[in-house]
């Protein structure tokens, strides 16, 4: 049977604008650059999931909100994401257990699973078209890699959570198009959607709620004292309370960037591979994610592109992509970008205050839509006067990663070559 093929110029391969950001269906205008000085409430900083939903909380509580974002607001990181939906931290519960207790495994596995709930309640509730696509497949490559998740499912079974299935060898084909893999594990609540859509849709609520939204206004300085001054270039905010929405370097905001490694992962999206194709690689349209050392991670867009990306760097994706989907050696690709990620040492989430009216939170490991919006939301409530949840991940210890950002480049290099041979081994 012949390929459908599509007549799309091929892009540059330069380009670096993701799809997402080059694929808006909403225009929001924000107030430019900030020019002068202001005051407010609450100013935040990005327009991250953390700050976006920090600020969409915030507003509803009634205080008056500044949020800053030194890009323009459809470039900014969200847009670059690989947009899965799944629950979860890097750790299984079982393994959270042995490190936090069994009630605090429990809390912190429900909250990431809040989380979820929390981004799919406000694209229903708000009617938030943002192509959200329900189920979310973990593909194994090995034996091991099996029992691993059948554990995974195992210990979410013991926090009440049956809804988690194994996939079998034989079933694999009903859920993605590659031999490698040998059993799978699916989540019906998982999920993808279009990261850059979701995040005008809940900016463009909080605007309308009186949210002040400037873009492509970079922060200078941050100068502590109970009333906090934000500067930029071109003007200041005076705020009450200060959220630090994801990884910043700021002068002023000492330290932070010594718990995390911040990496620019690769992605890319092909063409549009029509119909026939496209339901070959993914018969039930879910998201992918796989158990190699250097995990792949892949969906289709709503016009039938693969959408692909991998934790790794230096890669050449697309023979990566093709040796999943040999159907794929010869598809054009039409963008392809770097996707913003920090990992912390233990694998969990960097919550914390660097004063009393000046939150942060950080170092996603990968689970950054999720747990970003859920941060967002536990700021807000933290900022309110009801900070308990949020110091749930507060309290989690993280070890320094020492050295300048050349030579944690250096130490990621090292392990991704040892991760390449461990994979190769598959």
């Amino acid at each position: 049977m012949p390929q459908e093929t599509s007549k799309e110029q091929v892009a540059d391969p330069n380009y670096k604008n993701s799809w997402y950001s080059m694929t808006p269906n909403r225009l929001l205008v924000t107030l430019g650059t900030l020019r002068g000085e202001i005051n407010c409430d609450v100013c935040v900083i990005g327009a991250g999931f953390t700050g976006i939903s920090a600020a969409f909380e915030l507003i509803q509580k009634g205080y008056s909100v500044t949020l800053l974002e030194a890009k323009n607001i459809v470039d900014c990181a969200p847009g670059k994401t690989g947009s899965h939906l799944q629950r979860g931290f890097h750790h299984a519960p079982g393994k959270l257990a042995k490190k936090y207790g069994a009630s605090g495994a429990k809390m912190l596995s429900n909250l990431s699973l809040e989380g979820l709930a929390l981004i799919v309640e406000r694209i229903a509730k708000h009617e938030i078209k943002c192509d959200l696509k329900f189920g979310h497949l973990t593909a194994a490559l090995s034996n091991g890699h099996v029992n691993s998740l059948k554990r995974r499912i195992d210990d979410w079974a013991k926090l009440g959570h049956v809804d988690l299935k194994f996939i079998t060898k034989r079933e694999m084909p009903a859920y993605v198009g590659c031999g490698k893999y040998i059993g799978g594990l699916f989540d019906p609540k998982g999920a993808h959607f279009h990261p850059t859509n979701y995040v005008l849709g809940v900016m463009q609520i909080a605007q309308n709620m009186g949210c002040r939204i400037y873009d492509e206004t970079p922060v200078t300085a941050v100068k502590q004292g109970e009333t906090v001054r934000v500067e930029t270039k071109n003007g200041a905010v005076n705020a009450k309370f200060v959220v630090l929405g994801g990884y910043v370097s700021i002068p002023g905001i000492p330290g932070l960037n010594q718990k995390i490694m911040p990496l620019a992962l690769p992605m890319l999206a092909t063409q549009p591979l029509g119909k026939t194709l496209s339901h070959k690689i993914l018969p039930r349209n879910t998201a992918v994610i796989d158990s190699y050392n250097i995990m792949n991670y892949y969906k289709l867009s709503n016009d039938n592109r693969l959408i692909f990306g991998c934790v790794g760097q230096g890669i050449d994706l697309k023979k990566r992509m093709a040796s999943l989907f040999p159907d794929l050696a010869k598809v054009q690709l039409a963008h392809e970008w770097k996707s913003p990620m920090d990992f912390t040492l233990n694998h969990m989430p960097n919550f914390g205050r660097l004063a009393d009216n000046i939150f942060y939170a950080q170092g996603y490991c990968g689970q950054g839509i999720i747990l970003g919006n859920l941060a967002g939301k536990l700021i807000a409530e933290a900022v309110s006067g009801t900070a308990e949840r949020f110091d749930v991940f507060a309290r989690i210890k993280h070890l320094p990663i020492s050295g300048a950002d050349t030579f944690k480049k250096r130490i990621l290099a090292l392990g991704m070559a040892w991760y390449r041979l461990r994979d190769s081994l598959l």
